[in-house]
Formats: structure tokens, C-alpha cells, sequence
């Protein structure tokens, strides 16, 4: 028989307790047991039944390690994936700060041409208030 990993794991009292046994190549190649052992003669038992399935329908078999190819070429997708995320937001937080001085600007310009009109307000006797402060009585 080809030399494939298998990995076997407690189950959590949840679960049903026991073991799984389960091999990353083939995929769908599952088992249990009530123990290690048993796991693991459960699962050997499963990957010559997958082995012959497949090969019954016509199918090749992965080669040992394939799941190790497939879980680097997804981690590289991943990472690539991370990547134009963090430049997006890298853009969309420049924008943000961009929009923050807009802002200011804005409220500064707005602010400085109420106080440049004091005098305006002052010759109609008008009060005038910044919030609940007030900046000009009559």
C-alpha cells in the first residue's frame, strides 16, 4: 500500500469520545475508534477502501503529500489575499485622513469668517454664541 500519512485525534466527550483518524491526501478518507489502535486500524481499513473505489471508477491516485502542496498553495493565496486587503485599507485610511483635514479646514475656515464678521454683528446689536458660549453680547 502507498505510504500515506494518517493522523489520528481524541474526539472531546461532545463528540463521543474516542478517537478520528482521518488521511490529509485522500481526501474524505475518514474513521473512528474507541482507541488509538482502533483508530488506526479503522482508518487503514478506509484508505484501502478509498484506494479501491478509485481505483474501480478509473480514477489516479493523489501522491503522498499532495495535501501539503494544496494547504502551501492555499496559504500563498491567502497571503496574497492579505496583501491587497491591507493595501486597500492602507488607501482607504490616507482617504480617511485626507477627508479629516478637509474637515478641519473646513470648520477652521467657517469659524475664523464668524469672527471675522463680529464687528458686522456688534453694529446690529446681535448676540452671538459658539455652542453655549457666548462670544458677543449686546
Amino acid at each position: 500500500m502507498i505510504d500515506y500519512v494518517i493522523v489520528i485525534l481524541p474526539l472531546s466527550e461532545e463528540d463521543g469520545g474516542g478517537f478520528v483518524g482521518f488521511v490529509p491526501d485522500l481526501q474524505g478518507c475518514i474513521s473512528d475508534g474507541e482507541t488509538r489502535e482502533e483508530a488506526l486500524k479503522n482508518t487503514q481499513q478506509a484508505m484501502a477502501e478509498w484506494i479501491e473505489m478509485k481505483a474501480a471508477q478509473g480514477l489516479e491516485l493523489p501522491p503522498p503529500g499532495v495535501s501539503i502542496e494544496r494547504a502551501a498553495k492555499e496559504r500563498k493565496f491567502m497571503m496574497a489575499a492579505l496583501k491587497a486587503m491591507m493595501a486597500i485599507l492602507d488607501k482607504a485610511d490616507t482617504r480617511i485622513i485626507e477627508l479629516e483635514r478637509a474637515l478641519e479646514e473646513a470648520v477652521e475656515g467657517v469659524s475664523s469668517s464668524w469672527e471675522r464678521n463680529l464687528p458686522l454683528f456688534e453694529a446690529t446689536n446681535a448676540t452671538v454664541f459658539r455652542g453655549s458660549k457666548k462670544l458677543l453680547a449686546s
